[in-house]
């Protein structure tokens, strides 16, 4: 089944819900390593959200750790998104597609663009042929995105602009007969403007957009409406350390109940 169409289906019965998978060793429970941990925090939330993030940063950048935790995803329903942001050269590309998309029980990965649309096209050709998805750094929830991303080019647009452009122009015709949506989304971040992320939504009508920013980064709701597309959906709002990590120090012995109420308010402020 095509990967929008299978997302979208989630977001319809679940919510537009992403639990990132970002396993600080600080806040640990006892006795459980980053892989152990993200295994039970799969467990709690793969059957209440549409997707589960694992963020490869915090597992040693080992696709071995990640992959651990797709049974525990795949176990409630939920896709797995590797958060990898990785961008190469055309046959460097193709070599980290193949090990991400083809060996690796990701259903989706995160991708820089900066390199251009020839470093995306092996990504593109793989995950078309594996039904499989992406999601390209767009307009990244940071401070420091504005560095590069807000400068303007000649003629006004500015970095993320042109870059939304781009994944429109690549998947524009890759888009799933259920729901009209690409298997190209973006990665855009809800501290963003809504005003401007009206404008990127409107040079994207079918792409997914990857909503971080969520809870610990204060994005505006005002965003995520901005978001939707035309037929009110095509959104997944990513939360890390507000939803999976909800306290500060160690791990508190009710640490599941917490997630569990943690996930109720997020899907509660959502649906307000």
């Amino acid at each position: 089944m095509h990967f929008a169409d299978r997302l979208s289906r989630l977001c319809s019965e679940r919510g537009p819900l992403c639990a990132g998978i970002d396993p600080r060793p600080e806040r640990l429970p006892p006795g459980l390593d980053a892989v152990a941990w993200g295994e039970e925090a799969c467990r709690l939330l793969s059957a209440r959200v549409a997707a589960i993030k694992p963020q490869l940063a915090f597992f040693d950048d080992a696709w071995e750790a990640v992959e651990r935790l797709a049974p525990a995803a795949r176990a409630g329903g939920a896709l797995l998104v590797a958060d990898a942001k990785r961008g190469d050269i055309g046959s460097t590309a193709e070599a980290y597609a193949q090990r991400i998309l083809e060996r690796s029980p990701a259903d989706a990965v995160t991708l820089n663009p900066y390199l251009g649309g020839d470093s995306l096209a092996p990504w593109i050709d793989a995950a078309a042929r594996l039904g499989k998805g992406l999601f390209v750094l767009v307009k990244t929830s940071n401070p420091g995105s504005a560095d590069l991303q807000d400068l303007r080019l000649e003629g006004g647009e500015t970095v993320c602009e042109r870059v939304a452009r781009l994944v429109h122009r690549l998947g524009e015709d890759l888009r799933g007969p259920e729901s009209g949506r690409s298997l190209l989304g973006a990665v855009v971040g809800l501290t963003a403007p809504p005003e401007f992320v009206a404008r990127l939504r409107a040079l994207m009508p079918y792409a997914f957009f990857l909503l971080p920013g969520y809870g610990a980064q204060g994005g505006d709701p005002r965003t995520l409406e901005a978001a939707r597309d035309e037929r009110g959906g095509g959104v997944l709002v990513s939360a890390s350390r507000s939803l999976t990590l909800p306290w500060q120090g160690a791990a508190p012995t009710d640490w599941p109940d917490r997630i569990e109420r943690a996930l109720l308010a997020m899907r509660n402020d959502l649906r307000a």
